[in-house]
């Protein structure tokens, strides 16, 4: 039987498999949709570097790998608080 935690984490694991298969560079708009937040959190997030990201002269994007490896990190972390 599977704990909520277990769930949780094969829901994170699945999300960060999605976004990894993903082979061109986010934009804030693509990946606050994949995550189901706002495009706004996202890049005050990427201006604060809470969230992995790269410029390319104003724009702002993310990589697939690095926001994968990050969604991982986050789980692992919000869990081991539980």
């Amino acid at each position: 039987m599977d704990t909520i935690a277990d769930k949780s984490k094969h829901q994170l694991m699945s999300l960060a498999s999605r976004i990894n298969a993903i082979h061109h560079a986010l934009t804030a708009e693509e990946l606050a949709k994949l995550l189901g937040v706002s495009r706004l959190m996202i890049l005050r997030r990427a201006k604060r570097g809470t969230i992995p990201s790269f410029r390319v002269g104003s724009c702002v994007r993310f990589d697939p790998a690095n926001i994968s490896k990050w969604l991982f990190q986050q789980g692992v972390k919000s869990m081991s608080k539980s």
